[in-house]
């Protein structure tokens, strides 16, 4: 991402925090003016206890596209439909055959590591390669990618939120937004929770992923084509500890 793409996501992200805190009609210009000093000194002291890894760009679209079309494409399937092991490199079935096949064969040796760390892969003892789940799982640093990623999520919630609140009609589409919480859930259930969570979500996404990928046409990994929009679903689950 340019620093000017990047300097726009910031934009909008300010822009989304600054509306929620407008919209609150008891919030007086100093009492604002207060809380913004307050979160900037707040972020200050946190950003700096927080490394952000530097290294080569995840692109997760990328991996995923990759990924379910390996599970689907016909001369990488066995009898019963499933994927055989296929080596990294070489002419097809392979890696780097599936990349060529999608046009993408010069980020195949900076993609390849990057399956592996994020776990779209299973190696057999021989170095042959299985795809894993469509579901991307979003790295456990704090890397770039990761600090797009949060800034995209506020965004996107705040735009679906004021997109269904301002709606007047009726039969009007609406995004969906939904949250399931309580607040005393017993300590020994978390376990079971993250469980569930994973699990039910990890459906929910996977089959969010076939429907949006088969749906992408000759439009696939062409920013910015015109008729199409960014569209797609977030899910994750939260634990809140007393203060």
């Amino acid at each position: 991402m340019t620093n000017s793409a990047r300097h726009k996501q910031l934009l909008l992200l300010l822009s989304a925090v600054f509306t929620i805190c407008l919209l609150d009609r008891t919030l007086t210009k100093r009492s604002l003016s207060k809380i913004v000093l307050d979160a900037s000194q707040r972020a200050e002291r946190k950003a700096g206890k927080l490394k952000v890894t530097k290294r080569p760009r995840v692109d997760y679209d990328l991996i995923g596209h990759v990924v379910f079309h390996w599970q689907r494409a016909a001369n990488y399937l066995d009898k019963d439909g499933k994927p055989f092991p296929i080596p990294a490199r070489g002419p097809a079935p392979s890696i780097e055959a599936l990349f060529r096949k999608l046009k993408m064969q010069r980020k195949f040796e900076t993609a390849l590591p990057q399956l592996r760390e994020y776990r779209r892969v299973r190696i057999t003892k021989e170095g042959l390669y299985y795809p894993n789940s469509a579901e991307a799982t979003i790295s456990q640093r704090l890397t770039p990618e990761l600090v797009e990623s949060m800034t995209q999520t506020i965004n996107r919630l705040v735009a679906t939120v004021l997109h269904n609140t301002s709606v007047r009609q009726k039969k009007s589409n609406k995004l969906i937004e939904r949250v399931a919480v309580v607040p005393d859930l017993p300590l020994s259930m978390l376990p079971e929770f993250r469980r569930f969570a994973r699990e039910q979500a990890g459906c929910m996404i996977e089959l969010a992923n076939e429907w949006l990928e088969t749906r992408r046409g000759r439009y696939a990994r062409r920013p910015n084509a015109p008729g199409t929009v960014s569209a797609g679903l977030h899910a994750f689950a939260f634990v809140e500890r007393r203060i």
